[in-house]
This record gives structure tokens, sequence and C-alpha cells, in this order.
């Protein structure tokens, strides 16, 4: 058995730390099931988010196919993809589920039938305004930047639908939010039980609205300051009203394929983001300065 100050190196599967992109614990089953018995929620499949109206789905990847649904795309038609960062890496739970529809694309072209816009981990792309004036139908995924804004405006406003994972945001196993400006997109097969528990979980944890936030740019602040120090600078820094989702740090010339296998043997939930030489890090209300040292004590031993 190895050790690397004071923890222990690549420990037995079911003896290993469990540290997810979403703030979900095991604890947190007993939880939501708690919250649901005792302030259980009507089985109406829709919640009220920043004034808009959004209806309940079991995730944000199942709000995407129903929009794409909704948007009765052909198999020739191209879904143009546009990022905060210009990256051209899109997660393959995304990709997949276009794929189901029709083609995709990270230029306007010919084809183009509809754009979607990738707020990542919370950061906000700044082109959707621009783009909902080409008169093509413009979906924001908002997966991680449920809380984020700009200059006062919200997601969903400038758009024709929006998703959202309550997952990614609250301690949830599940749950995603779709806004559409017609209001018509439901998910026909979500069950009156499961939109009742999930009603009832997002109520009980959109009360704690402002202290997620805080905490969010509480965890951020320290990682910035543990990890500057070791020489891994920030890919993106949260600007006026974004609420990060993950910690994108920067790797020049590192073995991140490598350390994403690493990491993860070590319960973390990470990824390279690919396109860069970048990697992200869990970044939610419960990360604290101890979890960031155990982070960073891994990298530098795995990178040294």
């Amino acid at each position: 058995m190895e050790f690397v100050k004071g923890y222990i190196k690549q420990p037995e599967k079911y003896r290993r730390g469990i540290f997810n992109i979403s703030p979900f614990v095991t604890d947190d089953i007993f939880r939501n099931n708690y919250i649901w018995r005792n302030y259980r929620a009507d089985s109406n499949p829709f919640i009220s988010l920043n004034g808009l109206k959004l209806s309940i789905t079991d995730s944000a990847t199942t709000a995407l196919d129903l929009i794409l649904s909704e948007l009765n795309l052909s198999a020739n038609d191209e879904l143009w993809m546009v990022t905060t960062s210009g990256n051209k890496y899109i997660s393959s739970c995304v990709t997949r589920t276009i794929e189901k529809h029709c083609k995709w694309s990270r230029s306007y072209g010919s084809a183009t039938a509809a754009i979607l816009v990738n707020h990542e981990f919370g950061f906000i792309s700044s082109e959707v305004e621009e783009l909902s004036g080409l008169g093509l139908p413009v979906i924001e995924d908002a997966a991680y930047s449920m809380y984020s804004e700009k200059a006062g405006k919200k997601l969903g406003e400038h758009s024709d639908y929006a998703f959202f994972s309550m997952a990614k945001m609250f301690p949830m196993q599940a749950g995603g939010l779709l806004y559409s400006k017609k209001g018509s997109v439901q998910q026909a097969s979500l069950s009156a039980e499961a939109a009742s528990y999930f009603k009832s979980c997002f109520s009980f944890y959109d009360k704690y609205r402002k202290h997620i936030i805080n905490s969010r740019l509480d965890a951020f602040r320290l990682y910035k300051e543990s990890f500057s120090r070791e020489g891994f600078m920030p890919r993106f820094e949260p600007r006026d009203g974004e609420v990060p989702g993950a910690f994108v740090f920067e790797a020049k010339g590192a073995d991140l394929d490598g350390l994403k296998v690493f990491l993860q043997e070590h319960g973390i939930e990470c990824s390279v983001f690919y396109g860069e030489e970048a990697f992200y890090l869990p970044c939610h209300q419960n990360i604290s300065q101890q979890h960031i040292d155990y982070f960073l004590c891994l990298i530098k031993d795995y990178l040294k």
C-alpha cells in the first residue's frame, strides 16, 4: 500500500471516496426521500425559475431530446453548436442525443436548421442575442448554468429553448428542467411520482440559492489560490453573475488522459477539457479547502 502526504493511494474499489461534479453524496438518497415524504409537492410537472415556466424532466439529456423532437429536424439537417470558449469539444452525451435526430456541426452552413449554445461549466456565451437574430431556433445548453446570468439577464430570455440540470446544481441523482418559448414541451413518460419527487427537491433546494451561489464562488476562489501557487492557472474565471459548475485549469504538456484515469481511480469525477491542454474538477457548494488539498496532492504526485 502506498501513501502520499498522509493519503492512501489507489485504495480498494469499495473504499474510495466519492467526489462528484454534482454535490450529491450517498446520504442525499435518504435526505431526498425525506424531503419528498415530508414536503411533498403536487405532481403538476412545472416549476418557475427566474420568471420562466419550466417543465420537469428526468435529466438534462432527456430535455435536449424532447426539444429536438419538437423541432422535428430531418436526418440531413444540421445543428450548429456554439460554445463559450470556442473550443471544439462537446460532451458525448450531447452529441449522441443530437445524432438521434440530425447532424451537428461547429460552423454555420446551408444545412443549419437550429443553433445550440453551450454555456460551458456555468460560464455564459455572449452570442445568444446576436444568434437569435438569424431567424433560426436557438437552444441554450445551461446544464451547468442554472443560476448563472449576464448583466442581470437570465438564461432563456433570448432563446427559443433552454435546458438545465438539477443534478448538477443540487445534491440529487437525477432531474432536468426544460424551457420552451411556446410552453408546449413535456416529458409524457414522466410519472406523477417522479414529477412530485423532482418538484419537492427543487422547491426545497432552491430556497438556498444565495448560499449555493456564494459557496460555489468561495470554492472557486480557494481553487484558484491553491492551484495558481503550483502553476495551474484557471481556464475560466467567473464574471459578474456567473456561477461556476466546475474548476477548469490549464496544464501545459501534462499527461491529462493518464491523470483522468488516476483521479477517477480515487473516486474523483473529472475529465480532460479536450481540444485544449486543460482539465476540470468538481466545484460545487460542498467543496472545501480539504477537498482541494487532496485533489492537488494527487495531481502533483501523478505529474511529478
